[in-house]
């Protein structure tokens, strides 16, 4: 018995790892999102070592299951200013961008998602949509903007970097023209984040907006 239920949450862990892959989640959103101590403990639930438990065992479900996304999206805009990950996407598309076909194809659904997000107009409110989206809604765009499975993107990406192109017009009142390069357009002085996102035990001011948000 004590070995069916174990095997019963060990599944759990499987399931989390395809979810994070599915949805491009870190370990550190996933611990952030149900409340677990950090990216460590998670680790140990994806290899088995350990199983969770009690309120986090249930967090843990309902997040599988697509019901705490506004919890996981809140856990990626840690720390005030610009979130560390829409900085990363703005950084990839940017790069990207310096390339025809990548801005005939990957640049196209960023700025279906860009122009989405044109009728917000503080980094608030940005923040508040981020939070009300599931994981599923840019994957349409993406395939209506040409992309599809034999061209592969990191859909996560894509849509961080039109969140941080959007916050970036609103917070210096500038227009990005993505049929363009954008490495004249956006200069790296305007990007406050290097490498990695925050570390582990950075606190999310985030979370409470979205939960009001939603």
């Amino acid at each position: 018995m004590v070995h069916r239920f174990r095997s019963h949450w060990l599944e759990l862990g499987r399931r989390l790892r395809d979810f994070r892959a599915c949805y491009g989640v870190t370990q550190t959103e996933i611990a952030r999102a149900i409340g677990a101590a950090d990216a460590s403990t998670v680790a140990q639930w994806e290899s088995g070592v350990n199983v969770p438990d009690g309120l986090r065992r249930e967090h843990l479900i309902e997040l599988l299951d697509g019901q705490r996304w506004p919890e996981l999206r809140a856990a990626a805009l840690t720390g005030d200013g610009l979130p560390a990950a829409w900085d990363r996407g703005a950084r990839w598309f940017r790069r990207a961008s310096r390339e025809r076909r990548p801005r005939e194809t990957i640049g196209a659904a960023v700025a279906a998602v860009l122009a989405h997000l044109q009728d917000i107009a503080s980094p608030e409110a940005l923040r508040q949509r981020y939070c009300a989206h599931d994981g599923e809604w840019v994957r349409g765009v993406a395939v209506r903007s040409g992309l599809d499975e034999e061209q592969p993107v990191d859909l996560r990406r894509l849509e961080d970097a039109a969140y941080g192109l959007r916050w970036l017009e609103i917070e210096h009142d500038r227009q990005f023209d993505l049929r363009k390069s954008l490495v004249p357009q956006l200069s790296l002085g305007l990007l406050n984040h290097e490498g990695d996102p925050a570390s582990d035990g950075a606190k999310s001011s985030a979370a409470g907006e979205c939960a009001k948000g939603t």
